[in-house]
């Protein structure tokens, strides 16, 4: 029987912004009945501004100051689509996206921030702009990697506002605690500084600057941006060997070419339900929004404050309820970080600073970014049930498979491909799949694919054709139809990367995702699983990890910058290798998936009169592996592999290696046994790593040492 489907309905947010990540919590309390809700960040950390300048100068860690988007989607039971928006179509209802197939909703709200104003004559090339915010993590990593103490630079932060206070005090502090010189300017076109701050404040900010010894630059309109210098209007020349601007940015510009209603600067134009004026289902926030009948500064403590109006208006223009009118005040606290653990505030005609001014701003900053970190606490509590890995993780151990096709009267070993002998050579066939480990069908489409086709390259050759199978979990026929065409989207994709054709295939509905690809080859079989020379070296061109990393992340224990670099793995296939080995002679190759690195190599071994020899330490893993398998994240399939082990001689590994060694691999990679001429060419290439070595068979097929 069919349940009922609780969705019928996209709601697609746009931005991983302050507002959007409050109204995601706001819609996990209390959900839109029939409505599902898709986040697309191109960030999968979103920084809280609030605290940027106290990360800047070292008060705080890159995990204080940043909500783990991926975390809060999943708690809250949100798809969560890691890319940038390039476009919009409103007439189809659908989002744009670098890499993905473009995504329909039924309505949409933006909050997107705001972009770097580079439009003077070599801004882009040679300036810094601080905004977005969400990518100055890397920016400051990138300056301070440039940082030579033999040569101490000259830095300028452009702007006079808040931002550009806050960021110079910052960067005085960082590098006076660090003990290491740098000249620091603060360059600005007015001749007023803070300006719309209380005199106090201002004072207050001046005497910071000069304490820190930063130059005060004043009535210096950038002109022209070089690599060494900024020239001014009036022909100025300052020499500087880098700028940081943070002066008023700009507005994204898909928007205003989608043609929605926008301001004179680009800003989407909204009214008083933060609807966009010209597209009443689409709705925009924070900097990328104007409030066209109450403008509002572009400061952080209004996109804070709109969030509960977004989300009730969200939530009404599903149920045809009128909408409710967004009232923000006027007047609100402002409190200034002056690099040190200090600061100063103002609030109506009052002003006031000192350390105390500091600590108050921090528990303000700390008690908003707990609203995120224990999110999940706050959720209603929800029965118990066992985990169970998805991916490769979700297939049957060796030994269950095995012992069951032996009762059945199959005596030869299961192979992942098989040849049907045709008149004129041969079509080999392989079939591989598994339940769904994301929510993000196009990208679940692509790992698919190179999951998939990886049979075919591990025997040396190139896939032809292939047939899906896809069981669609249950939806409302709508969004049934949009997640059909999605993950289609991707198959075709991936198919195309590996210059094969879709064939046929076959769709279901159940009770969740699952998707299997057959893959066809023509030809020869070039390399053979079991060929392996005493003296080979064995290569291998990827880490492993995935089943490890794929578990935490359902368990919420993994750190979002390692997802990042799980699925930038899992979204690259084996094609180039595979390209690579062309005029290289493998005598033994197999591809590394659900049974494990071990399990594939004493499939390597099996029947033969060699071992293989694997350097524990030298097996590439993937970032943040190890340290979880240290901590006891394990594929829930890892049970069924440990009996793998009666067949190694294990002389050193520590239990978290092993794990790591024994691990079910999502589109792992590929390990080839070579001469150690050719292994070494493969390793000056960077295209492998050696992590092993074949001899004459002593006492265990495996030795990990």
């Amino acid at each position: 029987m069919k349940p009922n489907s609780p969705f019928e309905r996209d709601l697609v947010l746009i931005g991983g912004g302050h507002t959007h990540a409050l109204v995601i919590r706001m819609l996990a309390m209390k959900p839109i009945e029939g409505v599902r809700v898709t986040l697309i960040s191109d960030t999968i950390q979103t920084p809280y501004s609030g605290m940027l300048p106290g990360f800047l100068a070292g008060h705080y860690s890159v995990d204080d100051t940043h909500i783990d988007l991926n975390q809060l989607c999943r708690l809250a039971g949100v798809r969560f689509v890691h890319d940038r928006v390039i476009g919009l179509d409103p007439q189809h209802h659908r989002v744009q996206l670098a890499q993905h197939a473009d995504l329909s909703y039924d309505k949409l709200s933006i909050n997107t921030g705001s972009t770097p104003n580079l439009s003077l004559p070599g801004a882009r090339e040679h300036a810094i702009g601080v905004k977005p915010v969400s990518q100055l993590k890397a920016k400051w990593q990138q300056l301070l990697d440039r940082y030579d103490p033999n040569q101490p630079p000259h830095w300028t932060v452009v702007g006079g506002g808040a931002a550009g206070v806050e960021v110079v005090l910052a960067m005085a502090h960082r590098f006076a605690q660090q003990g290491q010189p740098i000249q620091l300017s603060l360059l600005h076109a007015g001749t007023e500084l803070l300006r719309g701050y209380r005199p106090g404040v201002r004072r207050r900010a001046e005497l910071a600057l000069k304490r820190a010894g930063v130059e005060r630059i004043s009535g210096f309109n950038v002109a022209q941006v070089k690599a060494d210098a900024l020239i001014s209007d009036r022909g100025q020349r300052l020499s500087t060997d880098q700028s940081l601007w943070c002066t008023p940015a700009a507005a994204p510009s898909w928007p205003g070419d989608a043609g929605l209603d926008t301001d004179r600067q680009g800003f989407i134009a909204v009214n008083r339900f933060l609807q966009s004026t010209s597209h009443p289902d689409i709705y925009a926030c924070g900097d990328v929004a104007a409030m066209v009948q109450s403008p509002r500064p572009k400061a952080g403590v209004y996109a804070v404050r709109s969030a509960p109006f977004l989300a009730e208006n969200l939530r009404r223009s599903f149920t045809a309820e009128p909408p409710k009118p967004v009232r923000l005040q006027t007047d609100f606290l402002s409190l200034l970080s002056l690099g040190d653990r200090t600061a100063a505030g103002q609030r109506g005609p009052l002003s006031f600073s000192g350390a105390w001014v500091w600590r108050w701003k921090d528990r303000i900053d700390r008690a908003f970014m707990r609203r995120f970190s224990e999110f999940g606490q706050a959720l209603p509590a929800t029965e118990a049930s066992t985990m169970h890995c998805a991916g490769c993780g979700s297939k049957l151990g060796p030994a269950m498979l095995s012992e069951t096709l032996s009762e059945l009267g199959y005596r030869e070993p299961a192979e992942d491909a098989v040849a049907l002998p045709l008149k004129q050579g041969h079509l080999w066939q392989s079939l591989d799949g598994f339940r769904s480990f994301t929510d993000d069908l196009y990208r679940l489409g692509i790992v698919s694919v190179h999951h998939a086709v990886n049979d075919s390259y591990a025997m040396g050759l190139a896939p032809s054709s292939a047939q899906v199978w896809i069981n669609l979990a249950f939806s409302h026929p709508r969004l049934a139809r949009r997640d059909f065409k999605w993950l289609m989207h991707g198959v075709h994709d991936a198919l195309r990367e590996h210059d094969a054709r879709l064939i046929g295939g076959h769709s279901t509905e159940g009770a969740e995702t699952h998707m299997a690809v057959v893959v066809n080859a023509e030809g020869q079989a070039r390399w053979p699983k079991r060929g392996a020379q005493p003296g080979d070296w064995l290569m291998l061109n990827r880490p492993i990890g995935t089943g490890i990393l794929l578990a935490a992340d359902m368990a919420g224990s993994a750190h979002p910058a390692d997802i990042e670099s799980l699925w930038q793995h899992l979204l690259t296939s084996n094609r180039d290798f595979f390209e690579a080995l062309a005029d290289t002679p493998v005598n033994a190759a197999t591809d590394i998936t659900g049974f494990g690195l071990i399990g594939h190599v004493l499939e390597m071994m099996a029947d033969t009169s060699t071992s293989a020899v694997i350097e524990v330490d030298t097996v590439p893993l993937l970032p943040g592996a190890h340290e979880l398998s240290k901590q006891g994240v394990q594929s829930t399939l890892l049970p069924q592999l440990e009996p793998l082990l009666r067949d190694c001689q294990i002389e050193r590994p520590t239990d978290a290696r092993l794990r790591c060694l024994l691990d079910p691999q999502t589109q792992g990679g590929l390990l080839v046994s070579v001469s150690p001429e050719h292994g070494q060419s493969l390793l000056d290439a960077g295209l492998a790593t050696r992590i092993g070595q074949v001899r004459e068979r002593q006492v265990a097929p495996v030795l990990l040492h």
